[in-house]
């Protein structure tokens, strides 16, 4: 095999390869989502809703967060990140866009597929955004 030439193994090992990173991208994206909406809870409230919202859409359009939902797998994961980018692309109110991503994010089955545990089942209930 000469220099600049990939075999069909080389590829299908690369192709394999590459939804697997986005579906972590996706994963670790979403984790990032649920974080920043779970520390701006009171009593912490670190940022206001609005700059909140700004935060997360800077996190979801990024070229990597782009490339992965393009072209990651059709998984539950990628369904819920697409379904927040969906929801901060809206340019609604604020308090409004916080409580539609509450709705995504904070889904016991979303919870499941990351790994975790709901912050509802524990007993800390997201109030309403301000």
């Amino acid at each position: 095999m000469g220099l600049g030439k990939v075999n069909r193994k080389e590829l299908t090992l690369i192709a394999d390869v590459l939804p697997m990173q986005y579906d972590l991208v996706i994963k670790r994206t979403l984790r990032e989502a649920q974080g920043m909406l779970w520390a701006n809870l009171p009593p912490a409230s670190n940022l206001p809703d609005a700059q909140a919202v700004k935060s997360l859409r800077a996190l979801v359009r990024t070229p990597q967060v782009h490339q992965a939902l393009k072209r990651g797998n059709d998984t539950a994961l990628c369904f819920a990140l697409r379904a927040v980018n969906r929801i901060l692309s809206d340019e609604g109110q604020p308090n409004t866009t916080i409580n539609r991503l509450w709705d995504v994010l904070d889904e016991p089955e979303l919870n499941r597929a990351l790994g975790q545990n709901s912050r509802m089942i524990l007993g800390q209930k997201k109030p309403p955004a301000r």
